[in-house]
């Protein structure tokens, strides 16, 4: 799974689903469900001569035809070529990708585009200078006099004006606006650069209003970039204030410098909203002002002062930067399988139940620990057991038809940036999502203690805590939610962006995680089997009752209780020292 760690709960009161003192209906389907089962599929997943799934590989592919080799033999409808999925084919974007022929399981694959990209070593960055009739240009060095950040793929050439907006802060406390002049109007930054002041105003004086309210949000260079990008802006230099004493930028913003060797991926239908970022040096910062009207270090310190910006466009200088990409397609695929609804009237609603089936391969993405690149990384938990677990449940629907018709997917590209499910939700939906009931995930469901269970989702929808309770009532999972921003780091998270109500069953993190460890031997395969049980009654819930659960975002005071009552449960079972949390 794609890990984001962020610790937040919630309490929840259930409004369409009530609890009740009846477990649901269990049937040969549930049955069906076998730990034996599992072990043998997850050993096939997790050996070595998958070479650890990653997407884009032959591996990779041979796992899809696996995934959609059960789908076939359980009966479930290909959606690629269907009379019920005809006039999707006729419309799918990517129809004539050359992703290699899985034979007559092709037809269970939804195929579609990635994008590979890195930025080259060929990055220029210049400032420009009219002296008299002259003009005098001084480039700069990649590392040494400026750093980059960017998320964009297109190559960009510009020579563009140059505007100082103090720190890039429009949502200041007290009105505080660096891009307001003193007349009240907002200065012009439409395709010009802008030069703004890594931090915030007051930054050392402990009574600064800034420093009273919510300074970490202050310190991110994404959001002052978001509000120059909201303004019309072509790009952001960061400089350090000449204020403070700093080490050099390949120190201070070693982080960036790291991430500027790494490969990123993205959909080529989604269009990626950014701008660049250049870290620049103390040295070119104070060349970037020499000779013009503004004099940095005074109006640095009257801005400290009086609080009072002045943004003013730089007289006499541009800049002018060059950003090349190395890019390449990748083709993969999702895989799904339909099984159609047994009741005339719900058949034509569908729950969606996924899990990814890639992972990191040789450790050249995302993997845990550097050192281990070049190593096989068999993802045994993450996300064998979640895929393992999807064709149990496929298996088990199959024998005992639902109401609801169910849409077995499952995603690729999860490790590369939750890029499978997205494609899905924003790009091509299989089902109209207007028609979609629910989305239940499984990611990383065979670690840890055998009855303790995490369960996302609950924070954007009331029912959802009910809906799993009343399933679990014959499982036995003591169930906790302080999943916090995992809500949305595995593939339940694009259909929470599409207000469609999601569960994400989650084991835990543990040692293992993207690392070559991560084998079959660790993993509970009867956890994996009760976690599929638990799975498979939450589905008939949703399937089989008429009403169905409704999107809401819970808010922050009903966040953190569930917090607290999850956190004081997990503790109690662990047998740890209760804490106090305010």
């Amino acid at each position: 799974m794609k890990i984001l760690i962020a610790l937040i709960l919630i309490f929840i009161s259930p409004v369409c689903f009530t609890q009740t003192g009846n477990s649901v209906e269990k049937n040969g389907g549930f049955e069906s469900i076998s730990a034996d089962e599992i072990f043998n599929n997850i050993s096939f997943f997790a050996s070595d001569s998958l070479k650890g799934r990653a997407t884009g590989t032959d591996e990779n592919l041979i796992a899809a035809m696996f995934v959609a080799q059960k789908f076939y033999e359980y009966g479930l409808s290909p959606t690629n070529n269907n009379s019920k999925f005809s006039r999707l084919k006729k419309e799918m974007v990517n129809e004539n990708l050359d992703v290699k022929d899985a034979g007559k399981y092709d037809e269970y694959l939804q195929k579609f585009n990635l994008k590979k990209s890195s930025l080259s070593d060929e990055n220029y960055f210049s400032i420009n200078e009219k002296r008299g009739e002259a003009d005098v240009i001084t480039n700069y060095t990649f590392g040494i006099d400026f750093l980059l950040q960017y998320n964009g793929t297109n190559n960009l050439k510009v020579t563009t004006p140059i505007v100082f907006a103090g720190y890039g802060i429009s949502d200041g406390p007290d009105g505080y606006d660096d891009y307001k002049k003193i007349d009240g109007s907002i200065i012009d930054v439409k395709n010009k650069v802008v030069v703004v002041i890594d931090g915030y105003p007051g930054e050392e004086d402990p009574g600064s209003s800034f420093n009273k309210t919510k300074s970490a949000h202050y310190l991110n260079p994404r959001l002052k970039s978001e509000n120059a990008i909201e303004k019309g802006a072509l790009a952001v230099l960061l400089i350090s204030s000449p204020l403070k004493a700093e080490p050099p930028i390949s120190i201070k913003y070693e982080r960036i410098s790291v991430s500027f060797e790494k490969e990123y991926f993205h959909l080529p239908e989604l269009k990626r909203k950014g701008i660049p970022i250049f870290y620049i040096s103390k040295e070119c910062a104070s060349e970037l002002f020499d000779n013009t009207n503004l004099n940095f270090k005074n109006a640095v310190e009257n801005l400290e002062k009086s609080l009072q910006p002045e943004p003013v466009e730089i007289k006499n200088k541009t800049v002018s930067f060059e950003i090349n990409f190395n890019n390449a397609l990748i083709t993969t695929q999702n895989v799904a399988g339909f099984l159609e609804g047994s009741d005339p009237e719900l058949k034509d609603e569908v729950i969606v139940i996924g899990a990814h089936y890639d992972h990191v391969g040789l450790g050249e993405y995302s993997a845990m620990y550097p050192e281990q690149k070049g190593k096989i990384h068999n993802g045994a938990d993450d996300n064998a057991s979640g895929t393992c677990g999807l064709i149990e449940l496929a298996e088990a629907y199959s024998k005992e038809r639902p109401k609801r018709s169910i849409l077995f997917v499952a995603f690729g590209a999860e490790e590369n940036g939750i890029l499978g499910s997205k494609y899905y939700a924003y790009v091509q939906p299989i089902i109209p999502l207007a028609k979609t009931v629910a989305m239940i995930n499984l990611d990383m469901i065979g670690r840890n203690e055998p009855d303790l269970l995490w369960i996302g989702g609950a924070f954007y929808s009331d029912d959802v805590k009910s809906i799993v309770e009343q399933a679990n009532k014959d499982i036995g999972f003591e169930l906790l939610y302080n999943v916090g921003l995992l809500n949305f780091a595995s593939d339940q998270g694009p259909f929470l962006k599409k207000e469609i109500p999601s569960i994400f069953f989650f084991a835990g993190l543990h040692d293992d995680y993207h690392a070559p460890s991560d084998n079959v031997e660790k993993v509970d395969t009867k956890k994996i089997e009760k976690v599929t049980k638990l799975a498979y009654l939450t589905g008939r819930i949703l399937s089989d009752t008429k009403t169905y659960p409704k999107y809401r975002a819970l808010s922050t005071e009903e966040k953190t209780e569930l917090v607290k009552e999850s956190l004081a449960r997990q503790r109690k079972f662990r047998g740890e020292p209760e804490k106090s949390i305010n």
